[in-house]
């Protein structure tokens, strides 16, 4: 019997798998210090804000409801691949008051999350021979759907005012030259990941007009925009007057990340391909009716307004500690929203023993690279303090000052992408 275990042990199932798996490295993320005392590197909501009483009484009044446990509601077996009706008319509402924008119902697919939405536009929309127009850093996930349909990702610059158009119509001519059809441009307009920036209304309105002029989809990834002061320019979606948007979110971001709950939302003609690809029978209808509940009796805008102070008080503490404890050897943008900030080491200061040190000293923050697949970019780091106390943000930049202070200037950096 041992040997037989052994034997069967010894088969290597990769001889079998498919291209599509054997491509890439798997999605690990890097290594942290074995003991984190800072923790920057997740970007996750402060877990203080997470509504769970308010939920385990929603959820309490859920279930007993009729057709709670089932996969639908009315017979309405579209709620398979669209998701719930009763959320999707909620969430209809809730943009329509957002945005002063109406949105059919029939334009919004419920998702695990917003990650699944990318997923299933880049299946749905992207094939060999298109290019797919991304911020030259962004969400690494986005790049590897993209690049797994074969579709040439094309990083486009930004700045503080969100993605370059100038560069956008010099990257789409110079992908039509090469014979490539521009199919869609990725951007989170709205505090972006990982450098914080905001799109401006003037890029916006130029960007629609290009993707007339070029014929492309726009995907704008909304996740970040409740975390802003509250007055954020107009979304991409409530701009669109000719259906070329979509708008991917979700309450993992706003409310628990552990509920994967997202959602696309855009016309019902872009939508309704999306269901021509996906294949897992829609997402938690359990989770979806307690949202039902929870959209329908106006808990979300007020939950929105608590953590946009939350967040503002951590942002305010991270700004100040890094101007007293990092300068000059980091230089950054200060966010006006979102968790996130993208530092800019010193070409003075020796990156891989930064990150060596911050590793000793139990810092843990994601590295430049992991946002961009452009690798001639100065070493960058992302700091995220969502989840982190206000204090606990400052003795953690103390401590990376000290860090730089230490390792001063040791040799050239090496390049890291960003």
């Amino acid at each position: 019997m041992t040997n037989e275990v052994a034997q069967a042990s010894a088969f290597d199932p990769s001889k079998l798998t498919s291209a599509a798996a054997q491509a890439g490295d798997p999605p690990y993320f890097h290594r942290q210090p074995s003991t984190v005392t800072f923790d920057f590197d997740q970007g996750l909501p402060d877990a203080a804000t997470y509504p769970a009483d308010l939920l385990v009484r929603l959820a309490t009044e859920t279930v007993m409801e009729p057709y709670a446990l089932e996969y639908s509601t009315r017979g309405e077996y579209m709620d398979l691949s669209y998701g719930n009706r009763g959320l999707r008319e909620e969430l209809a509402n809730y943009l329509n008051r957002r945005d002063g924008r109406p949105q059919d119902p029939d334009g919004i697919m419920i998702t695990h999350g917003s990650a699944h939405g990318l997923s299933l536009i880049a299946r749905a929309y992207l094939e060999p021979g298109d290019a797919v127009f991304l911020e030259a850093a962004t969400f690494p996930f986005g790049i590897r759907y993209f690049e797994s349909t074969g579709a040439t990702v094309v990083p486009v610059t930004l700045d503080t005012d969100g993605m370059r158009m100038d560069d956008l119509r010099k990257c789409i001519l110079e992908a039509r030259g090469k014979g490539l059809r521009p199919k869609l441009v990725y951007v989170i307009a709205t505090h972006q990941l990982p450098t914080g920036a905001v799109l401006s209304l003037e890029r916006r309105n130029q960007l629609l007009e290009m993707a007339d002029e070029f014929d492309f989809m726009v995907h704008e990834d909304n996740v970040y925009r409740e975390h802003g002061p509250g007055h954020e320019l107009p979304t991409l979606l409530s701009m669109d007057r000719a259906g070329r948007v979509f708008q991917t979110d979700s309450f993992a971001k706003t409310v628990a990340p552990a509920i994967r709950i997202g959602w696309v939302a855009g016309t019902p003609e872009a939508i309704m391909p999306l269901s021509k690809v996906r294949q897992d029978l829609g997402a938690s209808m359990w989770l979806q009716r307690i949202m039902v509940k929870y959209l329908a009796e106006g808990h979300h805008e007020q939950h929105i307004a608590q953590i946009r102070a939350i967040y503002a008080q951590k942002r305010k503490a991270a700004t100040q500690a890094l101007h007293d404890y990092c300068s000059p050897e980091i230089t950054f943008d200060e966010p006006v929203g979102g968790w996130y900030y993208w530092l800019k080491l010193s070409e003075d200061v020796n990156w891989p023993e930064v990150q060596a040190e911050c590793m000793r000293r139990g810092i843990a923050m994601r590295p430049g690279d992991m946002f961009s697949n452009d690798p001639d970019q100065k070493p960058y780091m992302r700091l995220a303090v969502g989840h982190v106390e206000p204090e606990v943000i400052v003795d953690g930049i103390r401590t990376l000052g000290d860090v730089l202070r230490q390792v001063g200037d040791r040799g050239p950096t090496v390049p890291s992408g960003g």
